[in-house]
């Protein structure tokens, strides 16, 4: 009957060692992934409404940063539908004459605009 206690005892106390050491892994599994999704959302905060403009992945800084391409490789893009077109200048300027099959995008209305940018293509500004 002896043996039976202390095998008893040691099975209690690697019980709490065994809870403890599941109950520190769930705080560490938790604590990361609260932290992955706090990265998230601040990758979210900081890369949209206009305060970093993204092309594709890359968060763009500045004007020079966006990549030039000439009419020829906007044109192929464009018959592939792998690109959109848009019109930077004014709703006026729009109506008055613009490129076949150019999107209106005032540079003014850009920070409400910018939203609803398709993520899926290749976009271009004129």
């Amino acid at each position: 009957m002896m043996a039976r206690g202390r095998k008893t005892s040691r099975g209690r106390g690697r019980r709490k060692s065994k809870s403890r050491g599941h109950r520190r892994t769930a705080l560490w599994a938790i604590g990361t992934v609260l932290l992955v999704i706090a990265a998230a959302v601040a990758g979210m905060i900081l890369g949209q409404g206009g305060l970093a403009p993204r092309i594709g992945k890359r968060v763009v800084a500045s004007p020079e940063q966006v990549p030039r391409i000439g009419p020829a490789r906007a044109r192929r893009l464009l018959d592939r539908g792998e690109a959109v077109l848009y019109d930077t200048r004014s709703a006026e300027n729009y109506r008055d004459k613009h490129a076949a099959g150019a999107i209106s995008f005032p540079e003014a209305d850009r920070e409400t605009l910018v939203d609803l940018l398709p993520m899926d293509k290749v976009l271009i500004f004129y």
